[in-house]
């Protein structure tokens, strides 16, 4: 990897790339115009539309100089990225497109809270230019060089991040780039132009031979004058909670069968004004997953036609004030976004960052799933700020040097080892669901600990919390736990009975609260032979001959390990692959 990095920088509007020829370049990384100072601002009027144009034309040419297979990278301000990121969708010419890889969030701003918690979170978008073929356009990243350097825990001295049992599976070189950098420097963000920290991590990733690397920076926008921008407190609102009249008439604290679009047209003719408080989505991500009676595989733009109903009949039945929460891939998040951006009703507060790390896919780790955070206009938001008494679920919460084991954070907090952080717009302090006694019969179940903190941060008790896809009923049982009426509903019947068993299983507590008591599920090992036991055996064998063996290899040197691999470990190919992985990682 070369220390002197070859990066041509076109600053706009004093420089030019018109003499750049067409499909010439390897990459490309625009800093959009933008003032950092816009993170504070809850309310922006009409102004930005122009400077909006402005950069797309600017992404136009970005995507011209660019070869098939060249990616391109657009740093900016979560609040304004999802226009470009519905643009690029949309860009092609005669031969080629734009296709859309990542949404990398970035934990590098310093800023401070406003009315909300800090605003660390910046973007920066990963755009494909390939070839309009059935099959995309090869690319080119450094994944297996550029690597993170694992970090121990500063209580119990293991590697922060928990492997569930696979640490002989760990690269030595560090762990693999995902698409939330957290481990950057943060600084006070004072203007458009991408740090050099992250500019120098993009151009490790894209380095090859005769690398071409453009980096265009457009000019700082001023920021908003007072006039430009919309008050943000219209005026007080007219009902600041629902009233008990209005409570009586609603199907309270029940999962209801019914079709949800059908369910909120009928609560918005009959309350034009709104009633919800909070009204959360974590709708089908349209990946063929097995929902029920939900296809999830519909076409990507008939899905998107279906979102904006849902989404444009969940701000229409929130309250003025109200908190709207949605819950998807970046991918489909960016058509949100613009879309909710675009109603006037709806005032933008954060693109909230769940760090999840799932499986392994593609060069860079998936890791974030994007938590859209909206308003309605007209009334006082509820944003609850921590107390003394409140849980981790609403900060401040543990530094990020400690690992989240159970069995670490219950004896470091026992000794006063407990050093808080503040909760930002990146969250990286709660797991996906990984065991079977804590899920049900659904593909994409949340955690109860991220359902916890959305309804702590947005309500208060005896408010009303709305979920038009209950699935599993987390939003449904954490309402319950913490005295939130809710109304829930579901097209699957099959949900919807789990949800109303999962509710029976609420235990009242000594102080009038509940607590979630699962039945132990014990799970029949079909294994005789650890899987573990299995790939530690066959990764030194391999490195004893220094080659990756097949089975009939190894029978002839370790028939017992044959044997063993035969009938323990079905997936050969994933054994051979790790391996292949660990012979790399010597070399």
């Amino acid at each position: 990897m070369n220390i002197a990095r070859n990066i041509t920088t076109i600053r706009l509007p004093h420089a030019s790339y018109e003499a750049i020829p067409d499909n010439s370049v390897d990459a490309v990384v625009i800093s959009t115009e933008f003032d950092p100072n816009e993170k504070s601002y809850q309310d922006i009027g009409n102004e930005y539309r122009k400077r909006l144009k402005k950069t797309m034309n600017t992404i136009q040419k970005g995507f011209q100089i660019l070869k098939n297979g060249g990616l391109l990278f657009i740093y900016g301000l979560p609040r304004w990225l999802p226009f470009f990121g519905v643009f690029l969708d949309s860009l092609q010419n005669g031969k080629s497109k734009m296709i859309f890889k990542y949404w990398i969030a970035l934990d590098i701003d310093a800023r401070s809270p406003q009315e909300t918690f800090p605003p660390t979170h910046t973007g920066l978008l990963l755009y494909l230019k390939s070839r309009k073929t059935k099959t995309p356009s090869p690319f080119h990243l450094n994944t297996k060089t550029v690597r993170i350097p694992y970090q121990e825990c500063h209580a119990c001295g293991k590697i922060t991040k928990d492997w569930g049992g696979k640490k002989h599976l760990l690269n030595p070189l560090g762990a693999a780039v995902s698409d939330v950098w957290r481990d950057l420097p943060k600084t006070f963000l004072e203007t458009n132009e991408i740090p050099d920290f992250v500019l120098n991590r993009i151009y490790d990733l894209v380095e090859k031979p005769s690398l071409s690397f453009i980096n265009i920076i457009e000019q700082q926008s001023l920021a908003p004058t007072e006039q430009q921008l919309k008050p943000f407190t219209a005026k007080a609102m007219e009902v600041s909670q629902n009233n008990k009249g209005v409570l009586k008439k609603l199907p309270l604290d029940q999962v209801l069968f019914v079709d949800a679009i059908e369910f909120m047209k009928t609560i918005a003719t009959k309350y034009p004004k709104g009633i919800f408080d909070l009204a959360f989505a974590d709708p089908p991500y349209n990946l063929e997953k097995d929902y029920g009676e939900y296809a999830d595989l519909q076409s990507d733009q008939r899905y998107l036609e279906w979102c904006k109903d849902w989404l444009k009949l969940m701000c229409e039945v929130l309250r003025p004030g109200g908190a709207l929460m949605i819950v998807n891939l970046p991918k489909w998040c960016i058509h949100h976004a613009a879309f909710l951006n675009e109603l006037d009703n709806m005032i933008f507060r954060h693109w909230i960052v769940w760090d999840a790390l799932s499986e392994p896919a593609g060069k860079i780790m998936p890791a974030h799933y994007a938590l859209l955070y909206y308003t309605k206009r007209g009334g006082s938001i509820t944003f609850n700020s921590p107390s003394p008494t409140d849980s981790d679920s609403l900060g401040p919460i543990d530094a990020h040097y400690y690992c989240l084991r159970k069995s670490c954070i219950k004896k470091r907090k026992t000794a006063g080892d407990d050093d808080k952080v503040d909760l930002t717009d990146i969250w990286w302090d709660i797991h996906r669901i990984k065991h079977k006694k804590d899920r049900d019969q659904h593909p994409c179940q949340l955690p109860i600990k991220l359902m916890e903190r959305i309804i702590n941060l947005t309500t208060i008790p005896d408010n009303l919390v709305f979920d038009p896809f209950c699935g599993a009923g987390t939003t449904a049982i954490v309402s319950k736990m913490f005295k939130r009426h809710f109304i829930t509903t579901d097209i699957d019947e099959k949900y919807v009975e789990i949800v109303k068993q999962n509710l029976k299983m609420l235990q009242p507590t000594l102080n009038g609260e509940y607590r979630l008591i699962r039945e132990s599920v014990s799970r029949s090992r079909k294994n005789t032979v650890p899987r573990k036991e299995i790939e530690i055996d066959f990764i030194n064998l391999c490195k004893k001959e220094e080659r990756v063996l097949s089975v009939e290899e190894v029978a002839v040197i370790n028939e017992e390990l044959a044997n063993k691999i035969r009938n323990y470990y079905p997936n050969i190919k994933k054994l051979r692959k790790i391996t292949q992985r660990r012979l790399k990682w010597r070399e």
